[in-house]
């Protein structure tokens, strides 16, 4: 079992709710409240403001790097799917 900090455990959770909804970029964005992101209706929206939108999406890519998660055609972030003894 790997250990997560919060925001990355967040990342999985909302790529996992949303699969192929978000950029790198955009998901950052919305986890850091960041005004240019248009949709504040996410629960996840603004929850990790004390970050910087530069450590998020450095947290996304680590996720991405251990193969937690993957970029599809449209370069959107989707959850790899784990056996069921998991992570």
């Amino acid at each position: 079992m790997i250990q997560l900090i919060p925001v990355q455990q967040a990342i999985l959770d909302v790529v996992s709710e949303h699969p192929g909804q978000f950029s790198r970029s955009g998901l950052a964005k919305m986890l850091v409240g960041a005004r240019s992101w248009q949709d504040t209706s996410f629960p996840e929206y603004g929850r990790f403001t004390h970050h910087t939108r530069k450590a998020v999406t450095t947290d996304i890519d680590i996720l991405v790097g251990q193969g937690h998660l993957a970029l599809n055609g449209r370069n959107h972030l989707i959850p790899i799917a784990f056996p069921k003894n998991g992570l």
